[in-house]
């Protein structure tokens, strides 16, 4: 994650005072460039203090040319508020107004005449008053530019939706126009069919070294003798190379996949491919996680790419399965594939496939291929899920507890499934109302905080519990 962050500064308009001004006013840019060196948040500053309307326009636009993510409108003096609002003309990015204390300067009544001229036009901005090397301060800093990055990584990206809906489930379509106007994301629809044409052409070898580096890591590979066998396995892997394919030459950000049923009933699930899309690494070696949701849930894919921009992490995708009454539990089983990588969340990727094991399809499916199945390790988590309703989108956002249980607890639910159980200080019967889709999504860390900023830049209702 590279987040870049402009700076701006604002002065008095009359030239003599600004002049006056200007030493305290670079003084405080300063200090405000050496913390977010200090965050690793690339900064680019106006080429001058802004101190009248033509400054404000040509400090704004040559700003905009470093393809900034959000903006710092340093106001440590009574800047005139006028020369903000002529700047942003030129800048449509996230605001946040900061001013430093100091009694000798009406530096926070700047802040609050600029924050509310803003806030008469529309503007959404966040407010930050204090000494710039206070951890509040550099706490909020991140909490800014993680959501401000999130929402500007976000335009121009293309969602990959493979095959359309997936059983009927209507919380997962997505409107192209609505998509387009709300999040900048275009909409790339493309057929199944895609994944089985290519899959032909992968070559023996590269099946071949994927094959052996599964057989080899993974802690035990349950062959059947007919859904799971080395060649439906083989299948599976050719249909992840045909994947990532397809996300090369349609130039995807993030995807979805039907599965269900075409593929899952008449060729391999695609369990192989959102396991190791999702991680960060693959027999190939390491890599940047890549978001592919399943069943072609497409507001779970943005969700899951929300959280992967805001983190930097790998990205759950889940079923709610159950919930545990006797353990306070929810149990979270995805019907084959989560991220390998939680299940041990460590760095090298041979200690997290040690943990899974690859099952044969349950008779549900007619298809073939394996399951993949693990129990994601304890921690704490954030849980979220993006759902849009008759008055617009909202999101719900808590905080989980993941737990640490034997694999044997999985022969409670399903034994051929990878499983995460979640304990929620909520009170459950309360989040079955609030959630409305029947998937959820996950990372570790607590990043309610950023997500709630993103919803309030992006104009989305935040239901945190």
């Amino acid at each position: 994650m590279e987040i870049k962050l402009g700076i701006l500064s604002f002065s008095d308009g009359r030239e003599r005072v600004h002049k006056d001004l200007l030493p305290y006013i670079e003084e405080t840019e300063t200090r405000i460039i050496n913390i977010l060196k200090e965050l690793n948040i690339r900064c680019f500053k106006g080429k001058e203090v802004i101190h009248s309307n033509e400054s404000a326009v040509f400090t704004a636009k040559e700003l905009i040319k470093n393809e900034i993510d959000g903006v710092i409108l340093n106001v440590p003096v009574f800047a005139f508020p006028n020369f903000v609002l002529t700047a942003l003309n030129f800048i449509d990015k996230p605001l946040l107004v900061y001013s430093p204390p100091n009694g000798k300067l009406p530096g926070l009544g700047g802040l609050l005449a600029t924050a509310n001229a803003l806030n008469r036009m529309g503007i959404n901005c966040d407010r930050l008053w204090g000494d710039m090397e206070e951890e509040r301060i550099k706490k909020k800093l991140i909490i800014f530019a993680r959501s401000a990055y999130a929402k500007n990584k976000l335009k121009g990206q293309t969602f990959g939706l493979i095959g359309g809906r997936s059983i009927g489930i209507a919380t997962g379509n997505a409107d192209p126009e609505d998509w387009y106007t709300k999040f900048g994301i275009d909409i790339e629809h493309i057929d199944q069919l895609e994944i089985i044409r290519r899959a032909g052409s992968i070559s023996e070898k590269t099946v071949e070294d994927a094959f052996n580096w599964l057989s080899k890591n993974v802690r035990k590979i349950y062959y059947d003798g007919d859904k799971l066998t080395e060649e439906t396995l083989k299948y599976q892997i050719r249909c992840y190379y045909a994947t990532k394919e397809i996300i090369k030459e349609y130039k995807l950000d993030f995807a979805g996949v039907k599965c269900h049923y075409e593929l899952s009933e008449h060729y391999v699930t695609q369990c192989l491919s959102a396991c190791f899309l999702n991680d960060p690494y693959d027999w190939d070696g390491l890599k940047e996680p890549f978001v592919l949701a399943c069943e072609a849930d497409a507001e779970g894919a943005l969700t899951m790419q929300i959280l992967k921009l805001i983190t930097g992490l790998p990205v759950l995708f889940m079923d709610i399965r159950h919930y545990d009454r006797s353990e306070g539990i929810f149990i979270f089983s995805n019907c084959g594939a989560q991220a390998s990588w939680y299940s041990a969340r460590e760095a090298n990727p041979i200690e997290n496939v040690k943990n899974i094991d690859l099952f044969p399809l349950i008779p549900k499916y007619a298809g073939k291929g394996a399951h993949i199945r693990y129990v994601a390790k304890g921690g704490e988590m954030t849980l979220a899920r993006l759902s849009k309703e008759p008055g617009g989108y909202k999101m719900l956002i808590t905080k989980a507890l993941f737990k640490d249980f034997p694999v044997d607890k999985t022969n409670e639910t399903c034994s051929a499934w990878p499983h995460a159980y979640a304990q929620i200080n909520v009170d459950p019967y309360n989040f079955i109302e609030l959630l409305n889709s029947n998937h959820i999504h996950g990372v570790y860390g607590d990043y309610t905080e950023e997500l709630r900023k993103f919803c309030e830049i992006t104009g989305i209702k935040p239901v945190i519990v």
